[in-house]
């Protein structure tokens, strides 16, 4: 067959990026990808008249053709973030429908599913592994998902394959939207004094911008690497207020409008989960995650709401006063004003602006300083390929500025990853993330496949040749959240691909490993070890880092406030919002302001339309699932809790033996355990303390 020769399919660790770059056209992919559906169709229901009700009889039998599939897609997928085209697009909105047609043929067959249900009371069962029988479960409940019970050739069956369809199509064309919106802005200043406040960095930057974009003078653009230091910076409260209105409105006006979008998507969504029987799309959601129940999201989040708002409301009469006495800014503040006079109010209390502390944070020394604490405080060493290494391994990349890494523990190679770590506006979507090349798997012959993975960010590139990549505080901690996934995908200890790295972990308990990462860069020690100034490699003075230390708990309560405003939208909208049949019917707009009366302190502007790029819930996996982030985070802070009891108790020893714990449960386990059982392992007990999170994050009364 044609495909197998494809750099898609033939590749057993490291695609080959640098051709696979150029096959992504519809006229090279799209062939190789529909001979390759059909031919894993083909086989599968080969595999149908042969299912029997054992282990290799059912999972065994897919696991080789399930992977097949999804380690092509990922490929593409994964283009579609960093390298995104025209001609990219094309193919996967050719090919999308197709994959999601073969999805729901393999998880709607009735011979699969009868085998897997035999399974669970044969004798056989008994002799499985707990890993093997949480997999066989998972499989039962999400073939119930996704459509198992319609009968053969049900008007219910047609319609939910229909919805699944039109639904992965939307969330592209919600992603394409946003990315276009972004490109389509810019804002170019000529005059210099128009953008007072802002360093000379940073107008180096803009410069440089304009370059890119064929403009000559500053060009402000919404990619965060810009638009983030220019809200915080730039003292001309006019211009951004018209940048921030351009913010708050991308991806929603004639020319590119994702409101009918996200109204398609949450009235398919609620219709696929009435199909299934539940009452709306956040039961089906939550009915898989560790919370298992919208009630009991929704305690949590007014739980710590309850918590924040009294602190949200001292630390805004606090700005408000500030901008008033210090900066003779108008009060009550506008939205365009919170991000300005959060920042200045920070320097006057902590001395030190983003700019000057970013010349502390050099990308290797930051990068070293990752893998130390890997090193240290969880025994596992990482250290980055040189050419000719990559070259002996076979390794090509997809931009010249990726890197790649071997993964060791006690001198055995674990794991790999790629780093794609710099803003590339054109090409690549913003935010970062973690994703996967290859699963860990031990095969029947005892041969194993490592886990490969990627590690995707966008903080400003190197400004010359000369020059490092130099990180706001704010990139340091998401390198490490974003490391702290790769770890758990790439240190896993399960043979099984459904339940190996991060698969089959519960979405809600997913954030915990990189959120606990992040809570090294508010460590003194920690923050002296991986910074240094770029030029003269002199320590952080201690002042600075002190001042690091407190950023972690400065307006920690709009913080908090903020993330639970998306998360009580989120659950909102998904629960018992309708969409909209008549003008006078509420909008999702409406759905949005009105929770924010409670949880926004600066009255927002009538206008925004925030919910239009609010990529997380309707162009990703978080749809039902944004309070994720804050329950993941209660086990997290609790996590780091148990270190900062060991050093007290015990110092490095100590720490290191905590260490060794958390990487044998919560690194190594993977999805082949239930998250409750984990947390048990390694905390020695079932309930999670949220004080530790509050504490952290200066809301503890």
């Amino acid at each position: 067959m044609a495909n197998k020769q494809s750099p898609f399919v033939n590749w057993k660790l490291f695609p080959d990026f640098e051709t696979l770059v150029g096959q992504c056209k519809p006229e090279v992919a799209v062939p190789v990808f529909e001979e390759l559906i059909d031919s894993v169709q083909e086989q599968f229901l080969e595999l149908e008249k042969q299912f029997e009700p054992t282990w290799e009889g059912t999972i065994g039998k897919l696991s080789a053709l399930e992977d097949e599939l999804s380690r092509a897609y990922g490929i593409l997928s994964h283009l579609n973030g960093v390298r995104n085209s025209p001609e990219l697009r094309e193919t996967l909105e050719k090919i999308q429908p197709r994959f999601v047609k073969l999805g729901l043929l393999m998880n709607q067959s009735v011979p699969k599913y009868n085998a897997l249900n035999a399974l669970k009371t044969s004798a056989e069962w008994d002799q499985l592994d707990k890993v093997q029988q949480r997999i066989v479960d998972k499989a039962i409940r999400s073939m119930k998902n996704a459509g198992i019970g319609f009968p053969g050739n049900s008007p219910q069956k047609q319609r939910f394959n229909e919805i699944s369809e039109r639904l992965s199509q939307l969330s592209l064309t919600f992603n394409n939207n946003v990315l276009d919106a972004t490109k389509a802005y810019k804002r170019v200043v000529k005059d210099k004094t128009e953008l007072s406040g802002c360093s000379e960095d940073f107008l180096e930057t803009l410069k440089k911008n304009g370059e890119r974009l064929g403009e000559d003078g500053y060009c402000i653009t919404l990619d965060y690497p810009v638009y983030g230091p220019f809200m915080m910076n730039c003292s001309n409260r006019a211009l951004r207020e018209e940048v921030y209105r351009a913010n708050i409105t991308k991806a929603s006006d004639a020319g590119i409008n994702n409101e009918p979008v996200i109204n398609e998507i949450l009235e398919l969504r609620r219709e696929k989960a009435g199909l299934l029987g539940y009452p709306s799309h956040a039961d089906l959601s939550l009915s898989v995650k560790m919370a298992e129940s919208v009630p009991a999201a929704e305690k949590l989040i007014d739980s710590l709401f309850t918590s924040s708002i009294d602190h949200a409301k001292k630390e805004i009469a606090e700005l408000t006063q500030f901008a008033a006495d210090t900066l003779h800014q108008p009060t009550p503040l506008a939205p365009w004003d919170t991000a300005y006079v959060s920042e200045q109010y920070r320097k006057a209390l902590f001395k030190y602006d983003e700019e000057t502390i970013s010349q502390y944070f050099a990308f290797p020394k930051v990068l070293q300083g990752l893998f130390d604490v890997a090193n240290d405080v969880l025994g596992i060493q990482v250290k980055e390929l040189g050419s000719d290494e990559l070259r002996k391994l076979g390794i090509t990349r997809w931009h010249e500025d990726v890197k790649v890494f071997q993964v060791s523990e006690r001198d055995e190679v674990k794991a790999y990853f790629y780093g794609d770590f710099y803003s590339r506006p054109s090409e690549k979507r913003s935010g970062a993330w973690m994703d996967v090349v290859t699963t860990r798997e031990k095969h029947n012959d005892g041969e194993v496949t490592l886990p490969v993975a990627y590690l995707i960010c966008n903080q400003p590139p190197p400004r010359s040749s000369e020059e490092p990549s130099l990180m706001k505080f704010r990139d340091v901690e998401t390198l490490f959240h974003e490391f702290g996934h790769c770890l758990q995908h790439m240190m896993t200890r399960v043979d099984y691909p459904a339940a190996s790295g991060i698969n089959g972990i519960e979405w809600d308990f997913v954030e915990v490993a990189s959120q606990f990462m992040e809570n090294f860069c508010s460590e003194p020690e920690w923050l002296a070890r991986l910074s240094g100034h770029y030029k003269t490699g002199n320590p952080m003075p201690k002042e600075m880092i002190d001042a690091l230390v407190r950023t972690r708990q400065f307006l920690g309560g709009m913080a908090m406030l903020r993330q639970l405003h998306f998360a009580k939208v989120d659950l909102a909208l998904h629960s018992t919002f309708v969409p909209p049949k008549s003008s006078s019917d509420p909008s999702v707009f409406d759905i949005d302001a009105d929770i924010a009366k409670t949880t926004t302190l600066v009255p927002r502007l009538p206008e925004d339309r925030f919910l239009c790029s609010f990529s997380h819930i309707f162009g990703g996996g978080y749809s039902a699932g944004y309070y994720s982030y804050k329950w993941s985070e209660t086990y997290s802070a609790d996590a780091y809790a148990a270190f900062e009891e060991a050093s007290q108790r015990g110092g490095k020893q100590a720490i290191s033996e905590v260490g060794k714990r958390y990487r044998d449960t919560i690194l190594a386990l993977g999805g082949g355990t239930a998250p409750s059982e984990v947390w048990r392992l390694f905390r020695g007990r079932e309930n999670v303390d949220v004080r530790a999170l509050l504490r952290h994050t200066g809301l503890a009364q």
